[in-house]
């Protein structure tokens, strides 16, 4: 009966993580609580599943977003998920929004999975700072 209950568990958790992973964008290189020059948002994705970030940027002369691909989690698991990397490189001074789309490129009529927006200002020195932050479920 303990095993059962703990394996039950061990789904439940297993279950867990692999809702909350993609809830987990973050900004890298953080350098001792100052915004990065040129941030990066890091993103879960499996491409195995047809599921990718799209990215779409509403004025594209005051930034641009360059994918970087995909690090896959494990090099031993087919199919096994990883994190894609985005770069945010300013290009004029101005305030933008750019947002990134988590759904299945041939599914045009569905809603996507995730809709991750990030109101975003470039300052004179071409500075990328993220103002707001908005996560969205499907549907929303």
């Amino acid at each position: 009966m303990k095993h059962s209950n703990f394996f039950a568990r061990l789904c439940l958790l297993a279950l867990a993580m692999a809702l909350v992973l993609p809830l987990a964008p973050a900004l890298a290189e953080e350098d001792a609580g100052n915004a990065p020059e040129n941030p990066a948002v890091i993103l879960s994705a499996n491409p195995t599943t047809g599921y990718t970030w799209a990215v779409e940027i509403a004025d594209e002369s005051v930034v641009s977003v360059t994918d970087d691909g995909l690090a896959p989690d494990s090099e031993e698991l087919t199919g096994a998920g990883g994190m894609q990397r985005f770069d945010l490189v300013g290009k004029a001074q101005g305030y933008t929004t750019v947002t990134f789309v988590y759904a299945r490129s041939w599914e045009t009529e569905e809603e996507p999975v995730y809709r991750l927006v990030y109101d975003l200002s470039v300052d004179a020195d071409l500075k990328v700072t993220v103002a707001a932050t908005t996560f969205l479920t499907g549907g929303n």
